[in-house]
């Protein structure tokens, strides 16, 4: 529990260091996934699994 505990810390102090323009990358490519996901569950849904 403790190693999750200290993974969560490092990724905390790595996260106050982001500069803005690095935010805006990370969220722009998050959101691209997310949208490239939805648009291709959306496709199985009205097409029927292959």
């Amino acid at each position: 529990m403790s190693l999750n505990i200290t993974k969560l810390k490092s990724l905390k102090a790595k996260a106050t260091q982001l500069k803005s323009w690095q935010w805006f990358l990370l969220l722009y490519g998050v959101g691209f996934v997310a949208v490239l996901t939805a648009s291709y569950c959306i496709k199985l849904l009205m097409t029927g699994l292959p």
